[in-house]
């Protein structure tokens, strides 16, 4: 792209970014708006869904929807990646069972520029990837997402990326525990993973170029924050938000 393209494209994604999140807040504006939308209607909470699995990208919403599904001996409707509040908060109105997923608020928005800039070389042959979001404006939408699913927080299950990859089976235990459900445990073993992940595409599991491209983006991340106070305020909010939601909570761990 030249210097005019990336310009249109910049605006393009920052306004459509503001559309999502700030529709995504409100579910009485995000569901009429998105159930129009190609893709959508499987996503979203409805009459038939079972379970709402959602977290804030890379957060390891593929591998959890994907572990779950694998594991249950009849189809179940899961409402899953639309990685924005309003579909758990409609969930958590309606009584369905909600799992919420959280990472560490940097290492999300690390992970999820590194995403952006691996899927512009691998589809676009993209030789210097952009960075369309800044920092802020994506730390902005993690606290977005967990600010809004927050006064939820005794209507759902909350786990953390590490509980989700460590033993996903011992999440469905607590969901079912919380909710009095009986999904069917996903049994933690390598041939499982290894077919969970199968299935998933190459931005679901961890790769070498992405590694790369993260340790670009932490250095660019740890360099703004240094000379941003701003942004540094704003990560620190969103850890706050961060340690509310995943501190341990006695009942829920037994």
């Amino acid at each position: 792209m030249n210097s005019i393209s990336n310009l249109g494209e910049s605006v393009s994604r920052k306004f459509r970014h503001h559309l999502k999140w700030f529709a995504g807040a409100r579910p009485r504006l995000y569901f009429p708006l998105f159930r129009r939308r190609s893709g959508y209607a499987d996503l979203l909470v409805d009459e038939t869904t079972d379970i709402c699995i959602e977290g804030y990208p890379r957060s390891a919403n593929s591998f959890a929807v994907g572990a779950f599904e694998y594991a249950q001996s009849a189809p179940v409707q899961v409402a899953h990646h639309t990685h924005v509040p309003a579909n758990p908060m409609r969930a958590c109105e309606r009584d369905v069972p909600t799992l919420v997923l959280i990472r560490d608020p940097y290492d999300a928005v690390v992970s999820n520029v590194a995403l952006s800039k691996q899927t512009q070389v691998t589809e676009q042959g993209a030789e210097s990837p952009v960075q369309w979001l800044s920092f802020g404006t994506l730390l902005n939408a993690w606290c977005t997402f967990y600010r809004s699913v927050r006064p939820y927080r005794d209507r759902m299950v909350v786990a953390s990326l590490g509980a989700v990859v460590d033993d996903m089976g011992r999440v469905i235990d607590r969901i079912n525990a919380h909710f009095g459900t009986d999904f069917d445990r996903f049994e933690h073993t390598p041939d499982a993973v290894a077919e969970v992940h199968a299935g998933r595409g190459y931005h679901a599991g961890p790769s070498e170029q992405r590694d790369q491209l993260k340790a670009d983006t932490r250095a660019d991340f740890d360099a703004q924050l240094q000379a941003d106070p701003a942004l540094r305020h704003t990560l620190e909010e969103a850890n706050a938000l961060h340690d509310a939601l995943t501190r341990k909570r006695e009942a829920e761990y037994r």
